[in-house]
């Protein structure tokens, strides 16, 4: 594309990138967070102190836990298989 042609389309494709541009942030963002073992581990320690202030109930406690470590592992075989 030409310059001037980029100067007129600018108005509706500017915009167009700027939102790709912040979905693709959070996309980066939240595989980020969901593929780290450090944020897992973070979640596992509020859950114990979850449990532990009778926030959690005793239910909810082993299946939440077995969800944390079912995604520490998983991310722990992904990491040794790069």
């Amino acid at each position: 594309m030409s310059l001037l042609t980029n100067l007129l389309l600018f108005p509706i494709t500017g915009p167009a990138r700027g939102i790709s541009f912040i979905l693709n942030t959070i996309a980066d963002q939240a595989d980020q967070e969901f593929t780290s073992a450090d944020k897992v581990r973070e979640k596992l320690m509020e859950l114990q102190l979850r449990y532990d202030m009778g926030e959690v109930s005793e239910e909810e406690y082993p299946a939440n836990e077995a969800f944390l470590l079912e995604r520490l592992n998983a991310i722990q075989q992904a990491q040794e298989e790069e």
